[in-house]
């Protein structure tokens, strides 16, 4: 049984001569089946494209004389519309209001036909109707349905308004700050609904979330990552604590970053040992260099730190070590037998040797 909406506009197109409504049909994809180009019906039907386009110019100009039998129908999608502030991301939009028009929403779940049936029965109504535009998908955006030009404007301002805002700081926002920043721009440019200005900064390809919810520009690899370094310099920033590289692969793989195959952990583990972000503590352990740590081996850090302070005692050494490296103890003895770096002095302190 088809949704009443789908009845609807299947008596509504009946009015057409059968050409007309099987040009439409294909080119809309009205039955469920994928919307088919001009020259393809053209070529199912042994005629040129552009035959096929004035058969479906003359069945448009039929239908929108007509579009006022369907009243009730245009008028649920300009609430939709307007409660969202005149403009939708076309994907949201025609899910949403599929969800409102059917008469068993959960069927839809159950059904990809007639889901996407529905969903290419609404396109064509937006299409038709004189009360709806389209904003074509670009490089910034993607695309959407709006009612009055102006609203474009205001959505580039408040998406102006909040890449500026998170330039500031040029880092990812936590949930707390991101709702902070909405709150922000709501109050500038006198939104009174904050799904309004959330459906706004859905049209945009230059704002994201990362796997762990935070907010920022797209094209900064803590938002977006690509490679395996970004993505682990997210995962670390994220936990704020060192892991093992074979722990970060498994984060790593359990993130679910977009079209992203499972990574291996000899792969993270010789990517990051390249990479000056990163510095191996010890034992497998990975941390950000930006955390403080030394880098290099355990003697480059114990010539490190006793250039900065001069000869120290064994457990003072130890204790100083614990702040750049996890080693065991005895590593820190062994390292320390190096004579031509280390001599220990008559009080059993350790100094440089030059």
């Amino acid at each position: 049984m088809p949704t009443p909406i789908l009845k609807t506009l299947n008596d509504f197109i009946g009015v057409l001569p059968e050409k007309q409504k099987e040009v439409i049909s294909k080119r809309y994809g009205l039955f469920g089946d994928e919307p088919m180009t001009l020259e393809a019906i053209g070529q199912e039907n042994g005629v040129t494209r552009e035959r096929i386009r004035q058969i479906e110019e003359i069945a448009l100009e039929a239908l929108r004389k007509n579009i006022s039998s369907l009243s009730e129908t245009v008028e649920a999608l300009k609430y939709q519309l307007d409660v969202l502030g005149g403009i939708r991301r076309e994907s949201k939009l025609l899910e949403e209001t599929s969800n409102t028009l059917a008469e068993d929403p959960s069927r839809l779940l159950k059904d990809k036909k007639e889901a996407d049936r529905l969903q290419n029965n609404i396109w064509f109504l937006l299409d038709l109707a004189p009360y709806f535009n389209y904003l074509l998908e670009r490089k910034n955006n993607h695309s959407a349905w709006y009612r009055e030009p102006e609203v474009l404007k205001k959505v580039d301002s408040v998406h102006k308004f909040v890449k500026k805002e998170l330039k500031k700081d040029n880092k990812p926002l936590s949930v707390d700050q991101y709702h902070e920043l909405v709150h922000k721009a709501m109050k500038e440019f006198g939104v009174k609904n904050e799904n309004i200005l959330l459906s706004y900064l859905d049209l945009s390809k230059e704002f994201g979330f990362n796997p762990f919810y935070q907010f920022g520009l797209t094209e900064w690899p803590l938002i977006n990552p690509v490679s395996v370094n970004s993505k682990a310099k997210l995962i670390l920033s994220s936990v704020q604590k060192p892991l093992h590289f074979e722990e970060l692969t498994g984060l790593i793989n359990k993130a679910g970053f977009e079209g992203e195959k499972n990574a291996r952990s000899t792969t993270v583990h010789n990517e990051l040992i390249k990479d000056p972000d990163f510095i191996l503590i010890g034992r497998g352990l990975y941390a950000l260099s930006d955390w403080g740590y030394e880098p290099g081996t355990v003697k480059d850090v114990l010539v490190k730190i006793m250039k900065k302070t001069g000869p120290k005692a064994y457990r003072d050494l130890v204790e100083e070590m614990k702040k750049h490296r996890i080693v065991k103890d005895a590593t820190i003895l062994i390292n320390l037998q190096d004579k031509k770096l280390f001599k220990k002095l008559p009080d059993g302190r350790y100094a440089l040797t030059k």
